[in-house]
């Protein structure tokens, strides 16, 4: 008598066959959602960047005018904002000018802080002496803008060229599927 393991039912093929069709079902189905994700993200990136520049410059120039400290009291947004003037080598979110008005002149009594110096320890970046030889003039948002949208068209390039390199997978996925079907 045959073993009960080697025993095939009648139905054991097509269960097999159904297992399949079903795996190459999902697997086409989680590649068409993952490229349909990919296109979105890049496409929304690419098109809405404008709006959120617009948006983003207003909503940073605010918090810096009513929220920047100065080094006498640092806090986590003003430490991040300190961080960013001294390694990008700008002042402020359009200009050195942001600052006229601002709660960190308001307490401080300076046009600008410390971190648009060009030289940290010179007597002449007294926070008043506003020339270009002194502290730096420009913005740190057009910089920082410059970065974002470098590596934003990175990640929708890249997020695009996998799409590209999944469609063989997707294509060869419901040919297969069909073929079987």
């Amino acid at each position: 008598m045959a073993n009960a393991a080697e025993m095939h039912t009648p139905y054991s093929s097509l269960k097999k066959l159904l297992s399949l069709f079903n795996s190459l079902l999902a697997c086409f189905l989680v590649l068409v959602i993952i490229l349909v994700v990919e296109i979105t993200a890049a496409t929304v990136v690419l098109l809405f960047f404008p709006i959120v520049r617009d948006v983003a410059l207003e909503h940073t120039f605010m918090t810096l005018r009513k929220n920047y400290r100065g080094y006498n009291e640092p806090d986590d947004y003003t430490t991040e904002w300190n961080f960013v003037m001294e390694k990008l080598k700008c002042c402020g979110v359009n200009n050195y000018t942001d600052f006229s008005g601002s709660s960190f002149e308001m307490t401080t009594g300076h046009a600008y802080p410390r971190g648009c110096c060009r030289s940290m320890g010179t007597s002449a970046c007294d926070g008043h002496n506003a020339s270009a030889s002194v502290i730096h003039q420009e913005g740190c948002f057009r910089k920082l803008l410059r970065i974002t949208k470098a590596q934003s068209f990175t990640l929708s390039g890249g997020s695009l060229g996998a799409a590209m390199m999944q469609l063989p997978g997707i294509l060869a996925t419901l040919l297969l599927f069909i073929k079987l079907g």
